[in-house]
């Protein structure tokens, strides 16, 4: 409630009254009064200045990295006497560092009055963040005292992270599915092809019936048809404790978060069904799926995730080939420094899986103990397993423009 302008009042207080009972001055005494009086006044202002308001937030409930949004505030004023100047201070801890509170400041508030103010907040960096609470600090009007209360109103906001737009990106495997239930062999060519004929069964369409083969053979024969090669995509990422190397946004696990979810835009815009699996505090695998609403929910969960995991993206690849289909594609982000998980990979290959590994330097993004960077030796069997691997290997810096990278194949 203090503050250095009214702890030096009342000391000079305290020692005008100490002169002026030692000297009998009366100037002395009078300036005592003065000062005393200025004291006993901001104080007592300040009680009826003292704010009694409820606070309300609206903002909207998700947002992309960068984006600035609008938070609106209703103040309501529960006493019967105005209040003047007073400040409200708005945390978004979601927002970059040194505007991580905003203030707001009240000119004045008439008795029972509602007032609407707004401000905007930029949302400097992905996760759900929650806005508030929001602190109301008044003084009196000489400045002598103030004080702060907490109102505990809270907002949340989902903060997508920020994709960049992928031009190319190499071919996916093709699998295939049947048509009446018919298995087929690898395909490609357009949505329907013709395979052969069959007999007519109850059911069939009448459009579907070979009337030459039925004239011929006497009796009704359609065409089997079947469907086009369905592309599949397994997005793994690494989300052990302690993988996550930088600060900020600068970190590896914030660009393995937004080539992700680059990507996966990317494929599904290209009706190629996508999966995503992260085994971080809990293990979550985001089936096969595919349009705007499987997009969202990668994006929801992108936001969230954090490198908070026990298991290493070695254990969680071992996991993930149970769930990856034979002549599907694995796309996978991983530290230059991590040997052990390019043995994983060889299951892949085996079972006829397309690699597409994003290698992250990761001595670009920041300080390691000795033993975690790769000697010269070391990375040269990195580089030649990943090559036996037949893998498509992009290769990312912190600061590449990560556009510029995936502008070819």
């Amino acid at each position: 409630m203090f503050t250095s302008k009214s702890i030096f009042l009342l000391l000079s207080v305290i020692i005008l009254l100490a002169i002026a009972w030692n000297t009998d001055i009366t100037m002395v005494y009078i300036f005592f009064i003065v000062g005393f009086v200025m004291f006993l006044l901001s104080f007592i202002h300040l009680q009826f200045n003292v704010p009694d308001v409820t606070i309300s937030r609206e903002v909207q409930d998700t947002a992309y990295e960068d984006d600035i949004v609008n938070v609106k505030m209703s103040i309501h004023n529960r006493r019967g006497l105005p209040l003047y100047f007073f400040e409200l201070l708005d945390m978004f801890l979601g927002g970059p560092p040194e505007e991580q509170g905003t203030s707001l400041f009240i000119l004045s508030l008439d008795p029972k009055e509602d007032k609407k103010i707004s401000y905007i907040a930029n949302c400097y960096k992905r996760g759900l963040w929650r806005i508030g609470p929001t602190t109301i600090v008044s003084q009196d009007a000489l400045g002598f005292f103030k004080t702060k209360k907490v109102i505990k109103v809270f907002s949340e906001i989902l903060v997508y992270p920020n994709l960049f737009r992928i031009f190319s990106f190499p071919q996916m495997a093709k699998g295939s599915v049947s048509w009446m239930g018919v298995e087929t062999a690898k395909i490609s060519g357009d949505d329907h092809e013709f395979y052969g004929v069959r007999e007519y069964q109850r059911g069939d369409s009448m459009s579907r019936i070979h009337w030459t083969s039925s004239a011929r053979r006497s009796k009704l024969i359609v065409k089997q048809f079947e469907r086009n090669a369905v592309q599949e995509a397994t997005i793994v990422l690494d989300l052990k404790k302690g993988h996550d190397i930088g600060s900020g946004r600068d970190t590896t696990l914030e660009y393995a978060v937004k080539i992700a979810g680059s990507i996966a835009r990317y494929l599904l815009n290209e009706r190629v069904l996508v999966q995503l699996i992260g085994y971080g505090k809990e293990a979550v695998t985001l089936p096969f799926g595919k349009g705007d609403s499987h997009m969202y929910s990668i994006l929801e969960y992108l936001a969230k995730v954090r490198a908070d995991g026990d298991f290493t993206l070695s254990q969680t690849l071992e996991e993930a080939i149970f769930m990856t289909p034979y002549r599907s594609t694995l796309i996978t982000v991983m530290l230059d420094n991590d040997i052990d998980s390019l043995s994983s990979l060889v299951q892949f290959k085996v079972k006829g899986v397309k690699l597409i590994v994003i290698v992250l330097a990761t001595s670009t993004f920041g300080h390691m103990a000795e033993e975690e960077y790769l000697d010269i030796e070391a990375a040269k069997r990195f580089d030649e397993s990943l090559a036996n691997l037949e893998a498509v290997v992009y290769r990312i810096s912190k600061g590449d423009d990560l556009e510029k990278k995936f502008e070819t194949t």
